[in-house]
């Protein structure tokens, strides 16, 4: 789990406690597979913020 001072996070965009998957990310290869996996990675990565925000 990254800690507080780990800023940004993966795939957290530069307004902090945003975070961006798939095409609308910079560099996106635009594919299904990919946005799916980043989708999955970013549900993970809310819920660790979430929990070092308390």
């Amino acid at each position: 789990m990254p800690d507080s001072t780990s800023r940004p996070f993966p795939l957290e965009t530069g307004r902090a406690d945003v975070f961006a998957v798939g095409d609308v990310r910079n560099g996106s290869i635009k594919r299904v597979v990919s946005a799916v996996g980043e989708g999955a990675m970013a549900v993970r990565l809310v819920h660790e913020h979430l929990q070092l925000r308390g």
